[in-house]
């Protein structure tokens, strides 16, 4: 037998634990992880199989202990997820990662908060609190903008401009926004209409960090308006170089492409998490765009996943309508988009998730510094001198904890290239960063 070794989603086990409550663990681990994994029994650490005197015999009494387990052993409903094969050796228990988080095994009536488990490197651990609390807010997350509200009178006179444009009939029952007139409203209909309460910020800032700000602004309203705003405030700050191509042509650069800021300012509206009270965050500094919506990443795909064009809808019924305005192209390739926009530029867009957040980094295409190999001791000083401050050599080497003579031969090489300038003589001069504006480059 040819197989992997033990991992974060394999486990071999020579039998059934003295205590099943074990092995149901094991199981409620794979399915609270975002990937499933695979348990093995009758099998050594090493997968290599154990001899029984009859192996029929104690497969069939694997397959149907298992099977009674699938059927009362766990919560909420496993069946589907949980698949055994008596007849591979050894004995095969798959296990798909649920979408239902968290899953626990019964330990009488009720909740069993002590059964809630989750993998922890190639091994289980019990959940946390906070842990459960998680998996608990990311599931009502999936399910939030069919739920029903208390109101019944909002007005959609935005979304349905919207939908004159496109020759489209607004149906609030077409749209899934109510199941028959008499019924109440679900919240993808609060998040489209005018009276949406959710809003989202947007701020500039001088330089590469968040001491200053140049600008900022507050977008409110139906979320497709809230979409629009976002979209021309990202184009008013997205600069143009211009230079001539070598028949004299006139070339313009935006310093980013445009689709590309269509793409994450939609995906960051489409995708967050409502039940969550922090606001989408659109952040323009010199040298990148970063756009942030609260939120992990839906029903446990990872970023490798969303590059390679997995997705998920967290908000079917908002996605739906969005589509039908014309705001959504071709699901799902979005991200790959952006990748495609950006390529052969040195600094690649970045996707950051946490349990929290999920920002898109794109880089200004346009900013010296972005297209410049520099290594990590010239970054920081460019950071270093990013609020506008006149330096030293003494305080750049104090401050960055460098040697005297590595540090003039950085603050030597960043002046040859255009990137710090210099005032005063002897040890009077002061460095300063030239490329703490991108029309310098311009």
């Amino acid at each position: 037998m040819n197989e992997l070794n033990e991992g974060y989603n394999i486990e071999y086990k020579e039998s059934v634990p003295k205590k099943p409550s074990s092995l149901k663990a094991e199981i409620v681990s794979f399915l609270n992880s975002d990937t499933g994994g695979t348990i093995y029994l009758g099998a050594n650490d090493d997968g290599v199989p154990v001899e029984f005197p009859n192996k029929s015999k104690q497969y069939k009494e694997w397959e149907e202990l298992l099977s009674n387990w699938v059927a009362t052993a766990f919560r909420p409903e496993v069946t589907g997820l949980i698949m055994v094969d008596p007849n591979c050796t050894p004995f095969k228990i798959s296990v798909s990662a649920g979408t239902n988080k968290p899953y626990y095994y019964t330990d009488g009536e009720g909740m069993n908060w002590k059964g809630v488990y989750i993998r922890n490197g190639s091994s289980k651990r019990r959940a946390s609190d906070s842990e459960i609390q998680r998996m608990m807010n990311r599931h009502i997350a999936n399910s939030f903008d069919s739920e029903k509200i208390e109101r019944n009178d909002l007005t959609f006179n935005y979304a349905e401009q919207a939908f004159i444009k496109e020759e489209i009939k607004f149906d609030i029952i077409g749209l899934d926004f109510k199941k028959k007139k008499t019924d109440q409203f679900n919240n993808a209909a609060l998040v489209i209409s005018d009276e949406n309460p959710f809003v989202s910020k947007a701020a500039v800032y001088e330089g590469l960090d968040v001491v200053t700000f140049r600008d900022k602004k507050l977008f409110s309203g139906s979320v497709a308006k809230q979409i629009d705003d976002a979209i021309q405030y990202v184009h008013l700050n997205n600069k143009v170089q211009i230079t001539l191509g070598h028949n004299g042509k006139r070339i313009e650069n935006h310093s980013y492409p445009v689709d590309a800021i269509r793409e994450v300012i939609v995906n960051a509206f489409v995708h967050r998490d409502y039940t969550m009270s922090s606001d989408i965050k659109i952040e323009i500094f010199d040298d990148r765009l970063a756009v942030s919506s609260p939120g992990s990443l839906p029903d446990g795909l990872t970023v490798e996943d969303i590059k390679h064009g997995a997705n998920a809808k967290r908000n079917p019924i908002l996605i739906n309508a969005l589509d039908k305005m014309n705001y959504i192209e071709n699901y799902g390739s979005g991200i790959r988009r952006i990748y495609s926009l950006y390529k052969g530029f040195m600094r690649q867009p970045e996707l950051i998730a946490t349990h929290n957040l999920f920002t898109v980094v794109l880089y200004n295409m346009n900013y010296k510094l972005n297209s410049m190999e520099l290594n990590s001791n010239m970054v920081s000083i460019v950071q270093y001198l990013s609020d506008g401050k006149l330096a030293s050599r003494q305080e750049i080497q104090d401050a960055l904890d460098l040697q005297k003579s590595y540090t003039s031969e950085l603050v030597s090489n960043l002046k040859k290239i255009g990137i710090i300038g210099s005032e005063g003589r002897g040890p009077a001069t002061r460095y300063y960063l030239i490329a703490n504006d991108g029309n310098h480059f311009q």
